[in-house]
C-alpha cells in the first residue's frame, strides 16, 4: 500500500541545489568598447601576472583609461580587459553588497578626449578561488599538463558544484580552471536588478 499523506511525500524529495551561471563581461554584443589604457607601457605587464598578484599591489600608477568615442561605443557598466573586468561605480556597489570578499578593485583614472575627467572606474578582479565542483556529477573533459590537472570546458557539459564546498560564496574561481568565474542566482538576480549592462550569465548545465 502506497502512502500519499502530503507531508510523506514532501519530506522525500530531495531538497533543490542552488543554480550557478558563467559570468563575465558579454564580449559578443555591441561592438568594441570605446576605450584605451593610456599608460599600458608601465601598467599592463602587471595586469598580465594577476595569478600571483591578484591584489593590485604592485601596480607602479593608477591605471589611466582614455574613453573615446572615436574608439567604439561607450563603455558599459563591465567590459573586459586582458582577463580583468574594468566596471562602473555602480557595478562595484552591487559586487561589494553582494559577495564583498570575492573582488579585488584597482581605482582608475579616467579621462576624455577635450582633457576632462571621465565616468569612475575600477579595475576588478575574482580573488576568491574554490575546489567545489563535483567531478563524478560532472560532464567535461579533465586533462593534465605538466602534472597538473586541468579543466576543459569544451563541447557538451554540465558542470555541478559541491554545497558544501561553495559555502556562503555568490562568486568564486573554479580551482583546475581559474580563468572562470562562477556566480550563483543571488549575484545574478542583484545584476539584473541594478539593471547592470554589459554582463553575461551562461548556463553551467549545457551549452
Amino acid at each position: 500500500m502506497v502512502d500519499n499523506t502530503p507531508g510523506l511525500a514532501k519530506a522525500a524529495r530531495k531538497p533543490k541545489g542552488r543554480k550557478f551561471y558563467r559570468m563575465d563581461a558579454d564580449y559578443n554584443r555591441g561592438g568594441a568598447p570605446g576605450f584605451r589604457l593610456e599608460n599600458a607601457d608601465t601598467v599592463e605587464r602587471f595586469l598580465h601576472i594577476w595569478r600571483s598578484d591578484p591584489y593590485y599591489s604592485k601596480l607602479p600608477e593608477k591605471p589611466r583609461f582614455l574613453f573615446d568615442k572615436k574608439l567604439g561605443r561607450p563603455p558599459r557598466d563591465v567590459e573586459g580587459y586582458v582577463g580583468h573586468w574594468l566596471v562602473s561605480s555602480r557595478m562595484k556597489a552591487v559586487l561589494e553588497e553582494v559577495d564583498r570578499d570575492a573582488f579585488s578593485f584597482a581605482s582608475c583614472e579616467v579621462c576624455l578626449p577635450d582633457g576632462t575627467a571621465g565616468p569612475d572606474r575600477w579595475l576588478c578582479h575574482v580573488v576568491r578561488e574554490l575546489d567545489a565542483l563535483d567531478e563524478q556529477a560532472s560532464e567535461l573533459r579533465i586533462v593534465e599538463e605538466m602534472g597538473q590537472k586541468i579543466y576543459l570546458l569544451t563541447g557538451s557539459t554540465r558542470l555541478i558544484f559541491r554545497e558544501d564546498a561553495v559555502g556562503i560564496a555568490h562568486v568564486f574561481r573554479m580551482t583546475f580552471m581559474d580563468v572562470t568565474v562562477i556566480c550563483d542566482q543571488t549575484m545574478k538576480d542583484a545584476c539584473r536588478l541594478a539593471d547592470l549592462k554589459g554582463i553575461d550569465f551562461a548556463d553551467v548545465i549545457g551549452r
